[in-house]
């Protein structure tokens, strides 16, 4: 099947042919464009100069219908929207602000990626904020997508598209590409930087959020080494993809200029230990799973959990003391 979505700006829409294939074993790039090309509108798609490409816009919700075997981040989408965005939600904040400073996201000409945008923290942030803004969000997972597409944003395009492989758009097309918390948990994040340097126009601002650490990780850690004095959790990130030295360089490398680096500190204040309890185990962060699922295989969960969460009520304030590391980052191209 060949669907063929419109990314509209003034008199122009980029015009992208994506190849639809079932997926199976977690295939990390399941769309593969196929073609893409540009063309100019007179007026309307209708009046198109490439007649022979019929003109539909795929949404997130027939992706997924189409694909029998989901990604992991299409499996926790709906806990995700629930348990996980008010972790991140103030990173993205202070991020947005801290851009709309350098390059004034207001601007008539502004156009803005959201790249890894989750169930939409960011999105909707910016559409709230920037009511004039066209904006792009632009995800792997479907469902993640969808939740966006539920909240019927004006000015809002979802687009399923690898990180690692962002040619359905072209080069020099955003103002301000954005990205928080989804760099470093790419299969390559040198390589996502680099599509990020491509697709943002010369001139244009880079925006980026990182965690250093992983605030809830802390008392599963204790937990695991009760039982293993050497357990090291297992990130999905290697270790200088959440260090603060090492992140500026990777972004020079990319091509961007005039890096400059925040580091904030966010308490995940949970109204009550349940709440971090759901958060880790019932949230189905890949993440997190990496942590708990090989002891879960191996019969551990009734004797761990409850000790888990002992430490969380004794050691984290039932859920008000944790506090995360996070990296902001601006750039431009």
């Amino acid at each position: 099947m060949v669907a063929v979505s419109l990314m509209q700006r003034p008199a122009t829409y980029l015009v992208t042919s994506v190849s639809l294939r079932a997926t199976s074993n977690f295939d990390p790039t399941p769309y593969r464009p196929t073609l893409y090309r540009r063309a100019t509108f007179t007026d309307s798609p209708e009046s198109c100069s490439v007649p022979s490409l019929r003109f539909f816009m795929p949404t997130a919700a027939s992706l997924m219908a189409e694909s029998p075997k989901l990604d992991p981040w299409d499996v926790a989408s709906s806990a995700y929207a629930t348990k996980t965005e008010h972790v991140t939600r103030p990173g993205a904040e202070a991020l947005i602000s801290w851009l709309d400073d350098l390059s004034p996201l207001s601007h008539a000409n502004a156009f803005a990626l959201d790249n890894g945008p989750g169930t939409g923290v960011v999105t909707a942030s910016l559409r709230s904020r920037f009511p004039h803004l066209p904006i792009v969000a632009a995800d792997l997972s479907p469902g993640m997508l969808e939740h966006i597409e539920k909240k019927q944003l004006p000015q809002v395009q979802c687009k399923v598209v690898d990180a690692n492989d962002l040619h359905p758009i072209a080069t020099d097309t955003f103002t301000h590409s954005l990205s928080t918390f989804m760099i470093q948990f790419s299969s390559d994040p040198r390589i996502a930087l680099q599509e990020m340097y491509r697709v943002t126009t010369p001139n244009g601002t880079l925006g980026l959020c990182m965690w250093g650490e992983i605030a809830a990780a802390a008392p599963w850690v204790e937990t695991a080494r009760l039982f293993d004095p050497d357990y090291v959790y297992p990130h999905t990130w290697t270790p200088d993809w959440g260090d603060q030295h090492t992140l500026p360089r990777y972004v020079a490398d990319a091509g961007f200029k005039d890096v400059k680096l925040r580091t904030v500190r966010a308490r995940w204040d949970f109204p009550s230990p349940e709440e971090v309890f759901q958060f880790y185990f019932e949230s189905k962060n890949p993440e997190f799973i990496r942590g708990y699922q090989p002891w879960w295989d191996r019969g551990m969960e009734g004797t761990m959990r409850p000790i888990f969460e002992k430490i969380v009520r004794e050691r984290y304030g039932g859920g008000k003391e944790f506090d995360a590391e996070a990296f902001l980052i601006v750039a431009t191209k």
